[in-house]
């Protein structure tokens, strides 16, 4: 049950950092394929207190579709242990899943180079 929390918790799509050239449906057909894969490699930590809030997870992507760099926190996170716990899980997400192949196939690459997910807590 809690993994399928999890899925739920990351927005339902990804916020296109750069100019986008694909038309919508190549737009939410991307947004769910990197919803999809990101969604199934997040573990959720457990007992989350009920002040976490969102955050968004910042990365660029190679032509391939590697991680080009780390991904990083878009945003500030607040002090606390559970925030930063839940951040963390964030980041790991997108690590864990790359390599996101098959992206080229969806939207051109200037629409997918740069991507901001959001993930939040499955209540929220």
């Amino acid at each position: 049950m809690a993994l399928r929390r999890a899925l739920l918790a990351l927005t339902a799509g990804a916020a296109l950092a750069a100019p986008v050239l694909a038309d919508d449906a190549g737009r939410q057909a991307l947004a769910a394929a990197l919803h999809g894969k990101i969604a199934a490699c997040w573990l959720l930590p457990a007992d989350l207190p009920d002040h976490v809030q969102a955050v968004r997870v910042k990365f660029s992507l190679t032509e391939t579709g590697e991680l080009d760099g780390s991904p990083e926190i878009d945003g500030p996170v607040g002090g606390d242990a559970a925030t930063k716990t839940f951040a963390a899980s964030a980041v790991r997400a997108v690590v864990r899943c790359a390599p996101f192949a098959g992206l080229a196939k969806l939207a051109p690459y200037d629409a997918w180079k740069t991507v901001v997910v959001t993930f939040k807590r499955p209540d929220s």
